[in-house]
């Protein structure tokens, strides 16, 4: 075999790979967004079953004789081929029946944590997320190797980073946000919006703000979901909100949040489309790009001109003053519970405290 064809042969493979994980990810997709409740069993069962073939894919010793074999023509050859052996270096340590036994309970799960939100009973959730641990202690326990169960967990979001260097990080900003924290909660909050926003007025608003980004209808969608998330990626790259009609900023700002994701992979070179190179390096540039997207651009003057004049039409008076009230309307700080629904001071600390908490 040619170095050619053993690297030829390899991304040929590595592309039915992606194919098969978009349509577990769309399985994921419909679970949260369209799936009658009563599938939830089944539905764990069909991610398990997809689990385990992706499994088998991705630990197969061919994929090790191809990296032997293949040669890196160019600068993207090297990358694809790094990016493929790193993952399968970290796939040969999980045992098959354990990525199956992850897929199953995680997607179980999500609707027993639907359930609980919805009833304010966390512990209705409790059990179900002790099991969630115990596996993924164990799938830590695999990938680490004696190491530190954080690290090998985080490095499939964040590779290169640890739970050092977070911490070093976050000691050096958490005093200064806490004092930033301090300051604007001891000066006068500037009034709420308050009142009542219809649903079907809300989802129209939202249509009209991703469109207000460039978001690719043709390429896209948006659904309801009780967390919201962007899903897919190439040429199918998908978002959903959540409405709470005394809160339209709810949807407002999840929606553009995730317009972001959405974005960010609907613009990846189409040449890397199914290959490793076909979606983001890591979540802490994604994450990056779905803040800009809300906070730095959505959260500013010209937008919230922009979008005061949106909520007047279609919902008539508001309770703030003009323009003005708005954007301090939105930009209002205060704490809350939910790091999603969370003010630009708060938003950081929510993540710190489960640093913290760990």
């Amino acid at each position: 075999m040619t170095n050619n064809t053993a690297y030829a042969e390899l991304m040929a493979y590595q592309r039915q790979t992606e194919a098969l994980a978009k349509v577990a990810e769309r399985l994921g997709w419909d679970q949260e967004t369209m799936m009658p409740r009563g599938g939830a069993e089944q539905r764990g069962e069909e991610m398990a079953a997809m689990e385990g073939v992706l499994h088998a894919r991705r630990t197969n010793p061919q994929i090790a004789q191809w990296l032997a074999d293949a040669d890196a023509v160019d600068d993207v050859a090297v990358a694809q081929l790094y990016q493929i052996e790193r993952a399968y270096l970290r796939a040969v340590k999980v045992p098959g029946d354990l990525a199956e036994a992850l897929a199953r309970l995680t997607s179980v799960a999500q609707g027993i944590w639907a359930g609980a939100r919805a009833a304010d009973k966390v512990a209705d959730f409790l059990p179900t997320l002790a099991e969630v641990i115990a596996l993924k202690r164990q799938e830590a326990e695999c990938l680490a190797e004696g190491g530190d169960l954080y690290d090998a967990l985080i490095d499939d979001y964040e590779p290169g980073a640890t739970a050092e260097s977070l911490g070093d990080m976050f000691d050096r900003m958490r005093p200064r946000l806490v004092d930033l924290r301090a300051a604007v909660l001891a000066c006068e909050a500037p009034p709420a919006l308050q009142g009542h926003f219809a649903q079907e007025t809300q989802l129209r608003l939202a249509r009209d703000m991703a469109s207000a980004f460039g978001y690719d209808w043709s390429r896209g969608r948006i659904d309801l979901a009780v967390h919201p998330f962007s899903s897919g990626g190439g040429d199918d790259s998908r978002i959903t909100t959540r409405v709470v009609e005394s809160d339209p900023f709810n949807c407002i700002y999840s929606t553009i949040h995730e317009v972001g994701h959405s974005s960010y992979e609907l613009a990846i070179d189409p040449d890397y489309a199914l290959t490793p190179l076909g979606h983001g390096v890591s979540m802490g540039v994604h994450e990056s790009q779905s803040r800009i997207y809300e906070n730095q651009i959505g959260r500013g003057r010209g937008f919230t001109t922009w979008m005061h004049g949106q909520m007047v039409e279609r919902f008539g008076p508001l309770n703030v003053d003009g323009p003005e009230g708005f954007y301090r309307a939105v930009n209002r700080v205060q704490p809350g519970y939910i790091r999603t629904e969370a003010d630009e001071v708060h938003y950081n600390l929510h993540i710190m405290m489960r640093v913290i908490w760990r």
